[in-house]
């Protein structure tokens, strides 16, 4: 298992730089080699589930004099689904360009304890937008994260008809980002990060932009793909009953500075259902975690 410490650079701004292009497609070092087929387990992969596979302590954030998190110590478990909630600016996004490498911490380390897999990157992440480049038909898009790890073309091709076909858009391979639908987009941004295989997929508030019939069918598929392949998720949003229905842990952060206020292990069954009480009384113990963020003026 590889360890890779991100501290705090002696001197470096606290605030976010630009999003490298094609960062979104996966981020990390390349290991060398080939890899296992999507959706499938990697030897030995299920061993550690349960096990830490992010450290976070200490972190801090600044944008200019404004402080947006201080001193948040959290461990994220391999094999989970996360979600993360909170009001606008209090630093959801910031957390996961941290993790992703994307944006230097004013204090603190971010340890990722992730296996070192051949043929795949250790972390993807996944935007609200899904970036997708218009002179690239589909096929290409999802193979644009490929391109510098995996070097057989047969193989790459594989690898992107395996994602397609696990967001069910396999036969979208030829088409342009133009001819899709909003939800068909989202899905092609979801295949581009599983292509690359990574043990962590950070989501960004994915379906965000997208209607409310269509987000509740992607977040059943999510789920779905989630159980398939194994990939441990960190998800962002704003939405609490998007946060309820997909994850199996929620932490609310609120305040400013943030920090944790509620850490939530939820222990409903995985088929959930909106319409019963359990699932209810959950969305209300997240509501009274969020408005607990905004008792004695210290909300956004």
């Amino acid at each position: 298992m590889d360890v890779l410490s991100r501290e705090t650079p002696a001197g470096a701004d606290a605030g976010i730089g630009e999003t490298p292009a094609g960062a979104d497609a996966g981020i990390g070092e390349t290991p060398a080699g080939a890899d296992a087929g999507i959706g499938e387990t990697p030897a030995g992969a299920d061993a550690g589930i349960g096990e830490t596979m992010v450290a976070l302590r200490g972190l801090g954030f600044r944008f200019g004099a404004e402080t947006v998190l201080r001193d948040l110590d959290l461990d994220l478990r391999r094999g989970g689904f996360t979600a993360i909630v909170g009001p606008s600016g209090v630093g959801k996004s910031t957390l996961l360009r941290a993790i992703a490498g994307l944006a230097p911490p004013a204090a603190g380390r971010v340890d990722l304890r992730l296996p070192a897999i051949a043929g795949s990157r250790p972390v993807a992440m996944v935007f609200q937008d899904p970036r997708l480049l218009p002179w690239r038909r589909v096929g290409a898009n999802v193979g644009f994260g490929l391109e510098g790890l995996i070097a057989d073309r047969a193989e790459r091709r594989r690898r992107i008809t395996a994602a397609l076909r696990l967001v069910g858009l396999a036969d979208r391979a030829d088409r342009w980002p133009g001819r899709l639908s909003g939800g068909e987009r989202q899905r092609v941004g979801i295949a581009r990060a599983l292509a690359v295989k990574p043990s962590l997929l950070l989501m960004d508030e994915p379906f965000s932009a997208i209607d409310a019939i269509t987000r509740k069918g992607l977040q059943d598929e999510l789920l779905r793909i989630w159980r398939e392949t194994g990939t441990s998720v960190l998800f962002v949003t704003h939405d609490l009953d998007e946060a309820a229905y997909l994850a199996d842990r929620v932490i609310v952060l609120a305040g400013r500075p943030a920090g944790v206020r509620q850490d939530l292990d939820i222990d409903l069954p995985r088929e959930r259902r909106r319409e019963r009480p359990a699932f209810g009384a959950l969305l209300g113990r997240l509501h009274q975690g969020l408005a607990e963020g905004f008792e004695g003026g210290d909300g956004i």
